[in-house]
């Protein structure tokens, strides 16, 4: 059994932190998303409401009505914080799934799971809010200090579940972590995207196939019925629209995965705790 667990505390390069990621998820694949599904089964539930909500609200809206506070923003900003509560939630849960799976050698505690995600929720939410005003702050100084800033604050959450630091140091630890492997982390995180983009695409062919033919269907019926048909709450697309969220909603939680990866990628290049777990692995065996 023991060699069958898969390992986190390892350095790995380019290629093995995508090819584990969809490894782990492979072999742990119905423990891992039946639990960490579960438990934020409350947060996907209410953001699919307030998904639907906006959908119907906004779809078919013109361009004229968007200006509208009520009938727009407001929609937008609960759906935003709905995404926000959901996304936090999932990757402090699969988190604190990976924090359960290395402590146990494989077996995954639920009430561990629970018991974490409640302890950390407060905090991560404070986390998150804080990288996403340091992000957008450094988007508005020509993008660059966004994007480096992006890159290294990704670690924050598993820095926050995996070391059980506070707000303020598990900021400043990501940048101690990412020190030197900055280019190595968002060229990982590029490709990583990429992937998920085009597997996102894929669940959302079936909205865009049949965009595409309402809007050559309202060509072919002229222009005037085209901009009626543009303006009307077609409820065959605001049932695709809201599929497409929810697989992409869904999907959401192979990124965390690939995330502890990077995060445990650069612990060990610093702290080599693997390799000392090792050592002292094959000294008990020898007693």
């Amino acid at each position: 059994m023991e060699n069958n667990i898969f390992r986190f505390r390892k350095t790995r390069d380019f290629g093995e932190l995508l090819s584990d990621t969809f490894k782990f998820l492979r072999e742990n694949g119905k423990s891992f998303l039946s639990i960490n599904f579960k438990i934020c089964a409350p947060f996907f539930i209410a953001l699919i409401l307030t998904n639907a909500y906006y959908t119907y609200v906004t779809l078919g809206m013109g361009f004229e009505s968007y200006g509208n506070f009520t009938g727009f923003l407001i929609p937008a900003f609960i759906n935003l914080i709905a995404v926000f509560v959901y996304i936090t939630a999932l990757y402090l849960s699969v988190f604190n799934y990976i924090k359960s799976y290395i402590a146990n050698n494989g077996v995954v505690s639920e009430d561990d799971i629970k018991n974490g995600l409640k302890k950390d929720l407060g905090s991560g939410l404070a986390v998150n809010l804080i990288v996403g005003i340091l992000i957008f702050t450094g988007l508005l100084f020509i993008l660059i200090p966004g994007i480096y800033l992006g890159v290294v604050l990704t670690l924050a959450l598993p820095i926050l579940v995996f070391e059980q630091k506070g707000v303020g140091d598990t900021i400043s630890s990501c940048f101690q972590l990412i020190k030197d492997n900055w280019w190595f982390t968002f060229g990982a995180l590029i490709v990583f995207g990429i992937i998920m983009y085009l597997i996102n695409v894929v669940f959302q062919m079936p909205m865009i196939i049949y965009m595409i033919v309402g809007m050559i269907s309202g060509l072919d019926a002229g222009v005037e019925s085209m901009a009626q048909s543009m303006q009307s709450k077609d409820p065959i697309l605001m049932i695709l629209t809201i599929v497409a969220s929810i697989a992409q909603y869904l999907l959401y939680i192979i990124t965390p995965i690939f995330i502890s990866l990077i995060y445990f990628n650069l612990h060990e290049e610093k702290n080599f705790t693997g390799t000392f777990e090792n050592i002292d692995r094959l000294g008990e065996d020898r007693e």
